[in-house]
């Protein structure tokens, strides 16, 4: 394989990229961004209470001391990791001050019932004032320790959102094309080094003969978003390919990190050209029938008429508009609907080796490149399709998704048998609840 280096660019322009996509883009870090929070009261410059900023202040964290609404946020220009090692040890020392619902305001010693009790007190606070919507499980070796819903899945009939509630996953759904790539080279019907021109024909010699297949998993292709940036992009995977296969490459394979929906297109493609089944097919009987995913669903859809789905609330200005009737493309970057309890087995069945062996789950598992993400310190990279993180030291796995009213994240503990998984239906709601459960996970 094509020896990789450190990117000089992190993936700051992504957003502009994809931003009115289908399922498929990435949503902020929830390990690493500091972006505004989803309603005016918490937009930039949206701060603490004066006695808890005083404390910030005095461990070396600015804070703002005008009270809005007591949630913790830092202002976005200040460059500040929420969750780098002094935010969390001043918020440490300063618990005395914390507003409630703060990432500090959390009781008891990590993964504690006290612990999940609050976070479930505080995510129900959020709900009732407008602010999250969504479902929430945590569990440890398989076994729940919260798994709730928040919010109302269709605002207009006033039905909740339960633990049984689908939402549009996003890109999180990247995660199951990696884990049939795995499955093909488990089977010897492909290299991650080998060019894709090995196995997809059609395309220019530029991507055929230059892009690997392991590139195409971990980000340094040089494809970009060409599908999804589109306005009306195309449904069928072949159309797809072709329209990947006229759009020049960014950057030399190899040479740097670029989140690429594209890639992840191709590799669909390539699945269903070795395996002989459709895309579609392929997962239903490789990946999320063998994990038990009975929720799940892979198909061009309107939310609206999915049983039991979230219909998406997305900002319009300041003010959440229901898409449900806009179709989702589900491919293979992205866009299948599932609930946390779907997404908890699909994590379950990577950890006990039940869709790939010990050394491929290792394989796809080691991270490859830097992939520092805007507004963090560099230590997020990409694995063979999995976001890789160490958070206060600890690995998490996984990955995060979003689409115009829906986003969510299911992190991965391996050291510890840790899963959570936050879904939502409203824009700008999924981060803060993400950052409380790895601050949770992660706490010592």
């Amino acid at each position: 394989m094509k020896s990789k280096i450190t990117p000089l660019a992190a993936l700051a322009a992504l957003g502009l990229a994809v931003a009115l996509a289908a399922c498929g883009r990435p949503v902020t870090s929830s390990a690493t961004k500091t972006g505004p929070a989803p309603t005016a009261a918490r937009a930039a410059g949206a701060s603490l209470p004066l006695e808890y900023s005083r404390c910030m202040r005095a461990h070396g964290v600015p804070a703002f001391p005008n009270p809005v609404d007591g949630h913790i946020i830092l202002s976005p220009s200040s460059g500040i990791d929420p969750n780098a090692p002094a935010v969390r040890a001043a918020s440490a020392a300063c618990v005395t001050y914390s507003p409630a619902g703060g990432p500090a305001a959390t009781t008891g010693a990590p993964g504690s019932p006290a612990t999940w009790r609050s976070l479930d007190a505080a995510l129900k606070a959020e709900a009732a004032a407008g602010q999250f919507s969504g479902a929430v499980l945590v569990a440890r070796d398989g076994d729940p320790v919260l798994d709730a819903g928040y919010g109302l899945a269709d605002r207009a009939t006033g039905t909740a959102n339960t633990p049984a509630t689908r939402f549009c996953i996003a890109s999180i759904g990247k995660l199951f094309t990696a884990v049939a790539i795995g499955q093909l080279a488990e089977q010897g019907k492909l290299a991650f080094d080998a060019p894709v021109g090995d196995y997809l024909a059609g395309l220019p010699a530029a991507i055929a003969a230059h892009v690997t297949i392991g590139e195409l998993l971990d980000m340094t292709s040089g494809l970009g978003n060409t599908v999804l940036g589109r306005a009306n992009p195309p449904r069928t995977l072949a159309a797809m390919v072709a329209l990947i296969g006229r759009e020049p490459l960014a950057f030399t394979p190899g040479s740097r990190v670029s989140y690429s929906n594209d890639g992840f297109i191709l590799l669909g493609a390539v699945v269903q050209r070795l395996s002989g089944e459709s895309y579609a097919g392929y997962l239903a009987r490789h990946v999320l029938g063998p994990a038990g995913m009975t929720d799940t669903g892979y198909a061009t859809y309107q939310p609206q008429r999915v049983p039991e789905m979230a219909h998406g609330y997305a900002l319009t200005g300041s003010t959440l508009t229901d898409i449900s009737g806009r179709p989702q493309i589900a491919n293979p970057s992205g866009g299948a609907y599932s609930t946390t309890g779907d997404l908890l087995k699909f994590a379950v069945a990577v950890l006990d080796h039940r869709l790939l062996s010990p050394a491929m789950t290792a394989e796809i598992l080691t991270p490859r490149v830097n992939a520092p993400q805007p507004g963090g310190p560099a230590v997020d990279e990409f694995s063979y399709g999995f976001a890789y993180q160490r958070i206060n030291g600890v690995t998490v796995v996984g990955h995060n998704g979003g689409t115009p009213g829906y986003a969510g994240q299911l992190d991965i503990y391996p050291a510890t048998g840790y899963v959570a998984v936050v879904l939502t239906n409203q824009d700008n709601a999924m981060v803060p609840a993400i950052q409380r459960t790895e601050a949770i996970l992660t706490s010592s």
